[in-house]
Formats: structure tokens, sequence, C-alpha cells
């Protein structure tokens, strides 16, 4: 882009690693050089570690910024970004990796990076995908609009792509327009050789697939990801990294990689290969018979009441991702070679709410971040229509029929209002189990575990119950599991999200749960005393000590301590733990907490005073603070100042907690572990400081008190 400060060009790139060293190999690693002269740049591939400085890095809080190689000046994420809008970015390849010295070898993963010649970079600058003819009524490479305000989802939009064609480079696009065409030519010529119209659809749409995985690497998301590390410790293979960070959203950077156009991974035949063996060993294995299946809403399911035995379900997990925002990506492409071909799965689920020629969202069950207009998606929206497409499942099963309902969430939030919509359709849940199904092949899933729930139609006639009585079999029922989940290895994380199936089984027993003055016992009750149940069927303690003779604050930050450490979390599973121990959000949200866009961690910075209100956490956290800026002399004037007797042993299990907890290089750890080696010293520094705080005539009571009761 264009520096606004000198006008000249330079390029915007957040890593000069190519291929880190590895030692036991003897590989040095290759990276990327920047040489500057006069008015031009240009990038060298060098052996060994980056010995300059990527140009677009991050910038602490304020995002990202823009370093100009020429004259040095810094343009902030704002500049950057405005750039795109008015068009002023211009691709450049840097540099390209070749295979090793034996190709042929299956083995064989280094690659081995070198500058362009200038026939490739002449080739790569100039491809245009306008060459090519049009798909139908299409054009060859996609034209639709990226919806707007949608950058949470496709992050390239902020950056002033804004049609999916923009998405890949020019070279990218013609390399999938011409791969679209030939699927299509080679439909026609199947058809026209006497090939059945379905077998042909069927094999176009393997191809159209094989397409589609193929664009999982192949954007301005599709970074060089270098495994290993500088120091040459770690196995240091290189391969092009998947385009979605997580499920939810398209990840953008200036400087990505391009597959190759022949052999080698990520190309058609690599990616053809890959799908057919899992399709091969499936008809290997084939027994049954074919089954019928059928696209429609899940609010109007086009059955008959009562005639089906089960429904199983998936449902959007609230307001996590935006399914049909993340998949307009593969849709536009498979669009391209389908549309005419099976035109029943396209035509009318063209949308007009959030961007033309895209798929319809109308009636898609998701909270939306963003509204564009139409049909808003908000919270009541979603429990609606859930609480419809459960309503129909009721409608279409047998009187002994099974809804089996799969659903993770880390949101509180998320789960009542599921919760909620089963209730009104008028389900029970009967069992629960917890199961690892939020696996991806981006490494990264935007949930650890999800629940398996199976419901039935609520029986007529169903008991009343006091909560009393409910709280207690709730509780039983969550520890008996525990002791099932801990032999099997379950994490303690995945415990707590496991658990609310284990309550809410009890719930739905009974039509009516009686709270003490008559008003009916909530939902999120059972919620928040069933994760309560997992955290004392551990039975944790700090030195022998149990959680429960802690402070209520205190409590809720070893727990967070444990279960998260330093990490950040969102805030609905921060409300989740402070419910446990029966604080308000508000409680702990600025004394225990720092907020980011992310969500929240654990503060471990002192307090800015500590008082005989302060909990037990914050007093070591002030006592970490007072070592770095006093000591002993320090530490003791807080134990002090808060009244805590030196010796508190509550206090020291903390202060030995939070130093196991925490990684030792942290800087409170650090302090803590100091602490803990002077304790005797600040045990009597701060029995001398209460005592000359203590007025006369307090010492001449405490004694007196003493002397009676001896």
């Amino acid at each position: 882009m264009p520096c606004d400060h000198c006008r000249r060009r330079f390029p915007l790139i957040g890593s000069l690693v190519l291929r880190h060293p590895y030692e036991k190999t003897f590989d040095a690693g290759q990276s990327l050089q920047l040489a500057v002269e006069g008015d031009k740049w240009r990038a060298e591939v060098v052996d060994g570690t980056p010995t300059g400085q990527p140009t677009y890095t991050s910038a602490g809080k304020k995002g990202k910024s823009a370093r100009c190689l020429f004259c040095g000046h810094i343009h902030s994420l704002e500049t950057v970004k405005a750039k795109g809008f008015a068009g002023q970015y211009r691709d450049e390849p840097l540099a390209v990796a070749d295979f090793g010295e034996n190709p042929d070898k299956k083995n064989e993963t280094k690659k081995i990076f070198r500058v362009l010649r200038e026939d490739e970079r002449h080739a790569a600058l100039e491809v245009n995908w306008n060459d090519l003819n049009k798909i139908g009524s299409l054009s060859p490479v996609p034209d639709e609009d990226i919806p707007p305000n949608n950058v949470h989802t496709v992050q390239a939009s902020g950056y002033g792509y804004l049609n999916y064609g923009q998405l890949m480079g020019a070279r990218q696009t013609f390399h999938f327009g011409t791969i679209a065409q030939t699927i299509r030519e080679c439909y026609a010529e199947m058809v026209e050789a006497g090939v059945s119209t379905e077998y042909s659809q069927a094999l176009v749409s393997y191809a159209a697939s094989t397409l589609a995985r193929m664009t999982r690497r192949a954007t301005r998301g599709a970074r060089l990801h270098s495994h290993g590390n500088s120091s040459g410790s770690g196995q240091n293979r290189v391969q092009i990294g998947d385009v979605f960070t997580n499920e939810a959203s398209l990840s953008f950077q200036f400087d990505y990689f391009e597959a190759g156009i022949g052999d080698g991974p990520g190309t058609w035949g690599s990616i053809a290969e890959t799908g057919l063996k899992p399709l091969a060993t499936h008809l290997r294995g084939l027994t049954g018979r074919p089954a019928r299946l059928r696209r429609a809403n899940a609010m109007a399911i086009p059955y008959r009441d009562g005639t089906v035995d089960a429904v199983i379900c998936d449902p959007p997990y609230y307001d996590m991702i935006e399914y049909a925002d993340a998949s307009d990506y593969y849709y536009v492409w498979i669009r391209r070679i389908l549309a005419e071909i099976q035109p029943d799965l396209f035509g009318e689920d063209i949308g007009t709410v959030v961007g033309s020629n895209l798929q319809n969202k109308d009636d898609e069950i998701i909270v939306r971040r963003v509204y564009n207009g139409g049909v808003k998606h908000d919270r009541e929206f979603y429990e609606n229509s859930l609480s419809k497409a459960f309503k129909e499942a009721k409608r279409v099963l047998r009187s002994d029929g099974h809804l089996v309902v799969v659903f993770g969430h880390s949101d509180p939030e998320a789960w009542k209002r599921l919760l909620a919509a089963l209730h009104d359709a008028g389900f029970v849940i009967t069992s629960s189990w917890p199961s690892r199904t939020e696996n991806s092949h981006t490494g990264v899933a935007s949930i650890k575990v999800t629940v398996t729930i199976g419901c039935r139609v609520a029986p007529t006639k169903r008991s009343v119950a006091t909560a009393a009585q409910v709280d207690r079999e709730v509780t039983e029922a969550v520890k008996s599991a525990v002791r099932d989940w801990e032999r099997d290895g379950l994490a303690f994380t995945d415990q707590l999200m496991a658990s609310i199936g284990q309550g809410m089984e009890v719930y739905g027993k009974y039509s009516k749960i009686l709270k003490p003055d008559g008003s009916e016992a909530e939902l999120d009750r059972y919620l928040t005393l069933s994760r309560v149940a997992v955290r004392d069927a551990m039975a944790l303690k700090l030195d022998e000590l149990p959680l429960e003779t802690f402070d209520k604050r205190t409590r809720f930050a070893v727990f967070w301590l444990r279960l998260n450490g330093l990490t950040t979390i969102s805030k609905g599973e921060s409300r989740f733990l402070a419910q446990a121990d029966s604080l308000s959000f508000d409680d702990v949200r600025a004394r225990l907490l720092k907020e980011s866009n992310r969500g929240f961690k654990l503060r471990l910075d002192p307090p800015e005073s500590v008082s005989t209100d302060s909990s037990t956490i914050e007093v070591a956290r002030a006592m970490a603070g007072a070592w770095d800026e006093g000591g002993t002399e320090a530490v003791a004037s807080v134990i002090a100042t808060a009244e805590f007797a030196p010796n508190d042993p509550h206090l020291w299990a903390v202060v030995g907690e939070m130093v196991t907890q925490l990684p030792p290089s942290d800087k409170a750890a650090k302090a803590l572990t100091a602490i803990q080696r002077n304790v005797h010293a600040i045990s009597s520094l701060a029995q001398r400081a209460a005592d000359t705080a203590m007025p006369s005539s307090t010492q001449l009571t405490f004694a007196n008190l003493l002397e009676e009761s001896s």
C-alpha cells in the first residue's frame, strides 16, 4: 500500500518466517529479508531465522499497525483499512516453495523457498479471470457482495474486499473458475454419452464438494503455517493453514500462501484422492438399505402427525456461529457448478435480506450479531423459532418416539433458551451424556464438549415437588454421575457442562417445583446447582482446608484459577461461575476480573487498597504487589491493615494455591514464592504492626478477657 508520509509503496507482511530451523536434521531454516534500493523494495529468501522486523504487526490494545519500509512512518489499523476501501492495495508475489531433492518420495515434505523468476511473476500478475466464459447467467468467479457489517464472519470485508471473488488473488480466482467450468463441461459430456442423469449428478456433486474443500486453503486468510520454533527444537514442516480460524469465521491477513496448480498438497489431485478414500471405505462396508433424504425447514417438517420414530437434531448454538454467513463462501462456488444441474438446491433459496444471490437466512434459527434489515434475529426470534421447531418434532413423533438434542455452549443464557424451548414444546429430558463432538480440521474448537440430551413427550400427569426435595435429588444425581465421569477420564471443565443434562433429568420429572413462598423455582436455579454439585463432588481443598470454608469471592477466584488458569473466557461463563457462589456478576466484575473484547480473565494485580472487607484472594494479591514495592515490611503492613491474623491458615493456603497454579514466570507467582520463603519474618512483623496499631485500651480489654477466660 502507499505510505501516507513518503508516498512510496511498501509491503504489508506479518511474518518473515518461511521455515523454522530444525536441529535434528541440521536445517538452518529460511526466512524473508526485505531490501530497499532507492524508491524500490524487494524480497529476498535467506537461510536462517529473520534478522529484520515485519512491517505489519500488533501494537497492543490499539490493534495492528503498518510501518513504512522506507521512512518508518506508522499507519494505524484504521488507516490501513481505509486504504483497502479506497482501492489502494496491490498484490505482489514474494516467494515460491519447491519440493526437496526427492519429490517422488511420499515422505518428502520439506519445502525449499526461493524468489520468483521473472516469468513466474509475470504469469501470476497478468492473469485475468475476465478471460473466462460466463457460467450460465453467472460470472465465472463469484461477484456476490459480502453482506455489510459482516467483518466478524468474513474478516476480509473489513479491509475493503467487498465480494467473494475478491477473497482470492487473481491467479486463484482464475484457477477455481477454470475448474468450475471444466466440471460443468464434464457433466455435459457424460449426459451426451448416455450416462444416466442421476449418476452424472452424483459425480458432479462430488467434484463440486472437492472444489469446496480446496477453498479451505485458498483465500487471503490462508497463511503459511510454519511448524516448529526459532530455537530449532521442534519439527519444522510447512503447510498452508486453514482459512477458518474456528468454525465461525474466515480469517484474513495480507501475506497469504497459494497452493500450486499441479501436484502436491492442496491441489485437485491431492484433495480428490483424500476424499475418495473414506468413500471407498464406506462402500466396502455397506450394509442396510438405501435411505431417502429430504431438505426442509425444521419449523415445517414435511411428515404426517405421529409417523416418526425419532427426531435427532443439533440446534444452532445461540449466537456462537452465523452458519449461513460462513458457508456462503462455499455456496457461491458450488452454485456456479450445480445451479443448473441440480436446480432444486438453488433458486428459491436465494436471499434478499442480507445480500443478493446468497443463501436465504430469514428462517435461520440463530441470534445474529449484526442486523442488516429484514428479519431481526434477536433473542426473542431464536427462542420462538426453536420452540416452533421442537413443537413440530413433537407433532410428527409417535407417542413412544424419541427426541435427541445435541447442544453445547458456555453461556448459561443459551442453555436457558434451549431448555425453555424444550419445556414450552412439551418435552422432558430423560437421559443425557457428554461427548466430544466439536472437532475441527483447523485445530480450534468453539466449545470443548457437547451434551447429547434424550427427550420424550412430557407425561400428562407429573407430580409437584418442593425446591428442597429437587435440590437434593439434583445434587445426588450429579455427584453420582461425577464418579462415572472421573472413571471415564472426563475433564473437569467438561463435567461442568455435562452436569446440566443430569440436573435437567431431575427437573423434568415434575410439573411444578415450589419454593417455600409458593412461587415456582426458576430453571437457572438448577443450571447453577448442577455445576455447584460437580465442584462439591470434587471435594476441592486448599492445603487440606475445604474450599467451602473460604469467603465467597475467594472461592470464586480459586475455582476460576483451577478451571481456566490465566486464559480469557466469555462473559456468560464468567456469570455462570459467579452464580455458583451466589455472587452477582457485579460483585466480581471489577474487583476480581479484567475485561477485554474477548471476555474476562482473573486479575492478579494488587487492588487499589485493602481493608477488613477485603477477600482473602485480594489480600494475597496485595501482598504480591507489596513485596515488589517494599519487601517483608510492606507485606506485613498489608496483613495488618486487612486485620488478618499473621498465621491465618486460609491466607497462607491461598498464597500457596496461587504459587502452585500460576506459571513460575508470572510476576505474582515470583513475588508470592519469595513471600513463602520469608513467612516467619513476615508473620513476626505483621504481629508487631498489629500490636502497635491497637489502642492501649483495647490491648487492656483484650488482656483482661484473656485473664478471665483463663
